[in-house]
């Protein structure tokens, strides 16, 4: 019995050894990839936070970013999550039918006013 206790616990050992493992690699996977778009100005990344700018520059472990706006801001090079693209709606969209409140076409005033 003794021995499948320690069988059992060597193999989760074992498990727990190598997941850490792949995650320890997948990190620095990551780190290299951000690296690489910290490289580049103008690049868009993502920080912890979830603010969205472009590289501006790049001063030992401060990051400039600027926003679409064009406004400056600083931040650590360990909060940028790695290189992403801003979820902003593409001009080549074409907007769904506005829906009001109450599930009548947003352009119809006189249906929205009966029900309140």
């Amino acid at each position: 019995m003794l021995w499948m206790i320690l069988a059992m616990l060597l193999a989760f050992w074992a498990m727990a050894h190598f997941a850490n493992r792949q995650q320890k690699k997948l990190q620095a996977e990551q780190q290299a990839r951000t690296d690489e778009a910290l490289a580049v100005p103008g690049t868009w990344v993502r920080t912890r936070a979830g603010f969205y700018g472009t590289v501006v520059e790049v001063d030992g472990d401060v990051v400039t970013l600027a926003t679409p706006l064009g406004d400056e801001s600083l931040w650590a090079k360990s909060a940028i999550v790695g290189a992403e693209e801003p979820p902003f709606a593409s001009p080549h969209e074409e907007p769904d039918d506005e829906v009001g409140t109450e599930g009548t076409p947003a352009g119809d005033p006189d249906e929205q006013t009966a029900g309140a």
